[in-house]
């Protein structure tokens, strides 16, 4: 899970939220019980093309929306060359930079954003970038309820 920072009654965190739905239910549960409100980051929302593609689809204009289809190709998985285990960089805070993640040696190719081919840390690009797309299907369509079971699909590579 990201850290975050306390802004008062609301915690500011980025993305990923958490690595499963278990962290999410801590989070949540934990927001409860100290009143805050969480916020996670979605820098997309603040482009202008975005919110005129939600301002159109909320208008009517193109009628019934019965189906949406998102796709992302993300090429950023090249393999990385293998590098040596080595000191943790002095200023970092490993043991809180791992949170819930198993300890393991320090290492550059885990830390930062390579960190995200790490199903320790990271549930790949879904939870890297894919996120991003299904979060502007969720705004555009004003919070609709959640999909049924078997109403949505996701295949990849």
């Amino acid at each position: 899970m990201t850290a975050g920072r306390h802004f008062g009654p609301t915690l500011y965190v980025e993305k990923p939220l958490a690595n499963s739905i278990g962290e999410s239910e801590v989070m949540l549960q934990s927001a409860r019980k100290y009143k805050r409100v969480v916020q996670v980051g979605q820098q997309q929302r603040s482009g202008q093309h975005w919110q005129d593609v939600v301002a159109l689809v909320r208008s009517g204009k193109l009628g019934t929306i019965r189906k949406i289809k998102t796709w992302g190709y993300f090429d950023y998985g090249k393999a990385r060359p293998k590098v040596p285990d080595s000191p943790v960089p002095a200023g970092v805070d490993y043991d809180m930079w791992l949170g819930p993640a198993p300890q393991r040696p320090f290492n550059p190719n885990r830390f930062h954003f390579n960190f995200r081919w790490f199903w320790d840390y990271s549930g790949g690009q879904m939870t890297n970038l894919g996120h991003h797309a299904l979060d502007i299907m969720h705004w555009t369509l004003g919070g609709m309820p959640s999909p049924t079971l078997g109403t949505a699909s996701a295949a990849g590579g």
